[in-house]
C-alpha cells in the first residue's frame, strides 16, 4: 500500500494515512516530507525511525523507502544500516532507487515517479502520470531482516597520581577524555558513503593527548594534594558507554569525587575562543576559570602565557559528552571545548588541522584550573545548573527534563538522569528508572521514547509507567513547553 510521505502530524492536520488499510501490509513511502528542504519545517521530526513508529501503529509489517537522490549510491538510503545508540525500530526498512520505486508503482520513468511526489506534497493528493506511462502491475513484495548482534570488549584506561596531603588525599579529581572515534565510518559518519579512516584528530585525539599531557606534567611536580585520576574514555561515540561505566563501577568513591573536568575537541582553537561547559554545576566554577585566565596569574607565570579573548561559558553541566555521566551523579563538573567544524566526523579530521599552539594554551590553562581546585582546602560546592535545552537535532514541542540513556535496549528506556525543577522531577522521576510505557505507548528504547514525545502536548496530563529495582509503577507526568531554538 502506498502511504505517501508516511507522516501523521495533528498539530500539522496532515495525515498520510487517512482512508489507508496499513494492517498486515507492507507500507510504500518516499524518504522526504511535504517540504523538504525547509530547515524550520513543522515536518523536521519525521526522520526514518519515526515513520518506522507510525507505520507500526497503523498495523504495517514493513517500510519500503523511495529514495530522494536520483543517483541512488549518492542517496544516504545507500548506507541505512542498523545503528545501536537508536535500538531496533519499529518495523523492518528497506531503502529502493528511484527506478525500483517507479517499477512499484507500475511506472515506466523516475520523470513520472516525481510528477507523482511533487502532486502530494501541494496537495496532499497524488495523481498517477499519463496512461502511456502506466504498466500493468501489481507488486507483491516480500522481505527478510537478519540482524545480528555481536558483543565486544571496550577498555577505559585509567591512570592514578596520588594526593600527598594527608588530609585531602582521600578526595579525587578526575582529568578525562574520550579516545574512540569513528573507525572507518558507518552510522556516526558525515562522509557519505565513505570508508575511509576517520582519524579523530580534532575528536578527540586533541582531548586525549591533552590529558596525557596533564598527567605528565603533574607527575613531574608531584605537588598534588588531592588524587588526580586522568581517564581516557572508551565508548564515547556509541552513547557515553565508558564514562557511563565509570560512575556506575566507580575505582574511587563518587563521594570523594570531587569534579571532573573533561577535554573533548579542543584542537581547533580559532581567535582565541574557547567554549567551558558545566560552569553552573559549581557555585565556585566562574571564579576559578576566570581567575586563572586573569592578566595578573599570566603575567606572574614562570613561562609565557597568553589570555583567551573569547571565552564563552555555558551554564549546563549535561551534554553531549563523558561529562554528562558525571554531572548526573551530582559531581560539578566542566567541558572545554573550541567548536564543531567542517571536518567533524569526516576523514578529514586530520592532524595537520590542529592548532598545536592553541592546544597547548588550553592544556596549560586547564592544569591551572585543575592546580587552583586541588590546592584549595574547600571542594567545589555542587549546584544545580541551568539548562541550555535539548540535545540533538530533533525539534519537539514538549520537554520533560529526562536525560536518557542511548543504550541498546529493546525492553525500555533508562534515564540516565533527570533534570531538577523539571516536568520529569515533579513527577517522581529518577534516575535509573526504566520507562516502558508513555502516553499510553509503549516504550523500549530511546528512539520509541523519541517518537511519543513527538505526540505530546503541553500542559496535558499524561500516564508515564517505569520500573524502579523490581518495582513495576505508573506516574502522571505533565510536559512543558520546549524552548525555541533558532
Amino acid at each position: 500500500v502506498f502511504a505517501g510521505f508516511g507522516v501523521v502530524s495533528a498539530e500539522s492536520n496532515y495525515d498520510d494515512y487517512k482512508g489507508i488499510d496499513a494492517k498486515d501490509n507492507i507500507v510504500l513511502i518516499f524518504d522526504t516530507t511535504p517540504d523538504s528542504g525547509n530547515p524550520h519545517s513543522a515536518f523536521a521530526r519525521f526522520d526514518i525511525h519515526t515513520k518506522a513508529n507510525i507505520a507500526k501503529d497503523h498495523g504495517a509489517k514493513a517500510i519500503i523507502l523511495i529514495a530522494e537522490d536520483n543517483d541512488f549510491k549518492n542517496d544516504r538510503l545507500s548506507r541505512l544500516s542498523y545503528d545501536r545508540t537508536l535500538g531496533e525500530t519499529a518495523v523492518p526498512v528497506i531503502g529502493v532507487s528511484r527506478v525500483v520505486g517507479a517499477t512499484l508503482f507500475g511506472l515506466k520513468s523516475q520523470g513520472s515517479l516525481a510528477i507523482v511526489e511533487t502532486h502530494l506534497a501541494n496537495s496532499q493528493v497524488w495523481v498517477l502520470a499519463p496512461p502511456d506511462d502506466v504498466i500493468d502491475t501489481r507488486p507483491m513484495i516480500s522481505l527478510k531482516i537478519e540482524l545480528t548482534k555481536k558483543q565486544v570488549d571496550a577498555y577505559n584506561v585509567i591512570g592514578i597520581l596520588p594526593g600527598t596531603d594527608p588530609q585531602l588525599r582521600g578526595e579525587a579529581i578526575i582529568i578525562g577524555a574520550h579516545y574512540d572515534h569513528l573507525g572507518h565510518g558507518g552510522s556516526g559518519s558525515l562522509a557519505a558513503n565513505s570508508t575511509d579512516i576517520h582519524h579523530g584528530a580534532d575528536d578527540n585525539a586533541s582531548g586525549t593527548s591533552a590529558v596525557i599531557e596533564l598527567a605528565r606534567q603533574f607527575v613531574k611536580e608531584k605537588k598534588n594534594k588531592r588524587t588526580l585520576i586522568f581517564t581516557a574514555f572508551s565508548g564515547e561515540e556509541e552513547g557515553l558507554l565508558g564514562s557511563k561505566y565509570y560512575v556506575n563501577n566507580p575505582i574511587w568513591p563518587l563521594d570523594k569525587t570531587i569534579a571532573m573536568i573533561n577535554l573533548d575537541m579542543v584542537g581547533r582553537l580559532n581567535e582565541g575562543k574557547l567554549t567551558i561547559g558545566g560552569v553552573g554545576t559549581a557555585s565556585e566554577w566562574r571564579t576559578v576559570i576566570e581567575e586563572q585566565n586573569s592578566p595578573a596569574v599570566l603575567r606572574h607565570s614562570l613561562t609565557p602565557l597568553t589570555e583567551f579573548k573569547g571565552l564563552i561559558f555555558n551554564e549546563d553541566g549535561f551534554g553531549p559528552s563523558d561529562h554528562s555521566s558525571f554531572y548526573g551523579k551530582n559531581i560539578p563538573v566542566l567541558f572545554f571545548f573550541t567548536g564543531t567544524h567542517a571536518d567533524y566526523h569526516k576523514p578529514t579530521d586530520t592532524f595537520d588541522k590542529i592548532n598545536f599552539g592553541g592546544l597547548s594554551q588550553i592544556t596549560n590553562y586547564v592544569g591551572r584550573i585543575v592546580s587552583s581546585v586541588d590546592q584549595n582546602l574547600i571542594k567545589p560546592t555542587y549546584a544545580v545548573a541551568k539548562s541550555s535545552g535539548s540535545m540533538g537535532q530533533v525539534r519537539l514541542t514538549v520537554s520533560l527534563g529526562t536525560i536518557p540513556s542511548y543504550g541498546d535496549t529493546t525492553d525500555g528506556m533508562i534515564l540516565d538522569g533527570v533534570r531538577d525543577n523539571s516536568p520529569a522531577s515533579k513527577a517522581g522521576l529518577k534516575a535509573g528508572d526504566k520507562i516502558v510505557r508513555l502516553a499510553g505507548k509503549d516504550v523500549r528504547n530511546a528512539m520509541d521514547y523519541t517518537y511519543v514525545l513527538g505526540s505530546m502536548k503541553p500542559g496535558e496530563e499524561y500516564e508515564v509507567e517505569l520500573i524502579r529495582g523490581t518495582e513495576r509503577m505508573k506516574l502522571k507526568i505533565i510536559p512543558a513547553a520546549a524552548a525555541r531554538r533558532p
